[in-house]
């Protein structure tokens, strides 16, 4: 089996051959920005089209929030349905690109080329099984919520504005922070989850119990590419803040940026976990212009 840097580095080899994965990255980015801007477009006429000319009018920050601020708590409920509604209309676009990248990954891993073809084949057999299973992790990652509720419980706003009620505001961040400490787990355990469902075409359930039970057999293996890609993610972040502060630099960093985490990034790991995956469960794999099984390659290897 191959080893993480090995994975990694073939992976790597993939993709400079296969520059096309990362079409259905770009298709998902421009449909989903297209949505958000006929939703929240939409929206924002709606909730505050009638008070537009009265915000132009204002000359202090105090005086937009006096007239804002009433207009969202009286459309509270129609904001939280429109938020509520690009997300799952998001979520549907997401997993659709995401099985055809996949599904691309996929090929691309068995026989050394990828195929614009697989996108819409993939897409449309895994799209409803990996749209519900994104929904159930969803529904995994808000169950941590219940970490908040104790400070939330306690946080009185009168006293929070006054400068009182710390023990409720660090109760409440503590909840946060465990929070988010638990998606990180979960993020860790499930990482496999999506390849595992679009590679065996498993039912929603059935892939995040393949996920997870992946993840227990290679625990490892799980952890360091998972560690590595947040590695690379990291780095971006810092490299991000750096350049900003660089009036020269930024808009460069600014088109390369949109280029390493919309063109390359995903598709990379997407390859990553894919090569992975298939490894470790004996699927076929393309060695330097042959189509073979891991274990033919061993006994190859053992035979020279």
């Amino acid at each position: 089996m191959e080893d993480i840097g090995k994975i990694i580095s073939n992976g790597f080899e993939t993709y400079t051959k296969n520059l096309t994965l990362a079409i259905p990255f770009a298709l998902n980015a421009v449909i989903t920005g297209i949505l958000a801007i006929i939703v929240f477009g939409l929206g924002f006429f709606y909730l505050f089209g009638l008070s537009l000319s009265a915000l132009e009018s204002t000359s202090t920050p105090q005086a937009a929030a006096a007239i804002i601020l009433p207009i969202i708590t009286r459309h509270f409920y129609g904001i939280v349905v429109l938020v509520v509604i690009y997300f799952l209309a998001f979520l549907f676009f997401q997993s659709f690109f995401m099985a055809g990248a996949i599904g691309m990954a996929q090929k691309a891993t068995e026989t050394g080329k990828s195929d614009l073809a697989v996108i819409i084949e993939t897409g449309k057999k895994n799209v409803i099984n990996l749209y519900l299973a994104e929904v159930l992790v969803g529904l995994l990652d808000l169950a941590g919520i219940v970490f908040i509720v104790p400070g939330a419980t306690r946080i009185n706003l009168d006293q929070l504005l006054a400068g009182n009620n710390t023990d409720a505001v660090l109760l409440l961040a503590g909840g946060v922070f465990l929070w988010l400490i638990y998606i990180v787990i979960l993020s860790l355990l499930l990482a496999v989850f999506s390849y595992a469902l679009v590679i065996e075409n498993l039912g929603p359930v059935d892939g995040i119990a393949a996920g997870f039970g992946f993840f227990k057999a290679h625990k490892s293996d799980v952890f360091l590419l998972w560690l590595v890609i947040g590695i690379i993610l990291f780095v971006l972040m810092i490299a991000d803040a750096i350049f900003k502060g660089i009036p020269v630099l930024n808009v460069i960093w600014q088109f390369a940026s949109l280029i390493i985490n919309f063109l390359i990034i995903p598709p990379l790991t997407t390859l990553w976990w894919v090569r992975l995956y298939m490894t470790r469960t004996g699927k076929k794999l393309y060695f330097n212009d042959l189509l073979m099984h891991p274990n033919d390659i061993e006994k190859l290897k053992a035979d020279q």
